[in-house]
């Protein structure tokens, strides 16, 4: 039974509106805040075994020990500059050329090939956009994907469906992205 949400993000800021949003869904969880990996393993294993893992924006490798704790599976929600998450981008195209990123929210274990893709939406950015504004636009598309996800995150099912599942080698379709 989910009881416990553990938040990984990438600063402190980000922990209360996300726990905000979750506790709207279901107002029995608790939480625990994590920015770097020696807080995660400073969260009792009696709080692991009702406990979902949430990341958000945030890169830090999660260990494997930790993840076969967690009662409730783990999911992550990041950013890619790719149309096409898990497809290579094209030979001549740099991060500071991408036009299409995708905000994704994956589902974390330690078996690869049981990793899916729970959530997608992409984004395009507009030619001559500046940096900034590409940023906030990119981010603002991860917050969005986190925010329509969030009555699954808070609930009580223990896998969601994958949009994509990790064996599929198939380009997403349009219906699949948004």
């Amino acid at each position: 039974m989910l009881k416990t949400i553990i938040l990984l993000t990438n600063t402190v800021q980000q922990q209360p509106p996300l726990a905000n949003l979750l506790r709207g869904h279901n107002r029995e969880l608790s939480f625990c805040s994590a920015l770097r990996a020696e807080d995660l393993a400073a969260i009792d294993a009696d709080v692991l075994r009702d406990a979902r893992l949430v990341s958000f924006a945030n890169d830090i490798a999660v260990p494997e020990k930790f993840l076969l704790q967690l009662g409730c599976g783990a999911y992550r929600f990041y950013l890619a500059p790719s149309q096409y998450p898990g497809l290579l981008p094209a030979p001549d195209e740099t991060e500071d050329d991408v036009c299409c990123f995708s905000a994704i929210a994956q589902s974390m274990t330690i078996w690869p090939d049981f990793r899916k893709v729970v959530g997608l939406e992409t984004v395009t950015v507009p030619d001559g956009t500046g940096i900034t504004e590409r940023e906030r636009m990119v981010f603002s598309r991860l917050a969005h994907l986190f925010w329509r996800m969030s009555g699954l995150i808070a609930g009580e099912a223990t896998d969601l469906p994958g949009v994509i599942e990790a064996c599929e080698s198939q380009r997403p379709t349009f219906a699949m992205m948004n």
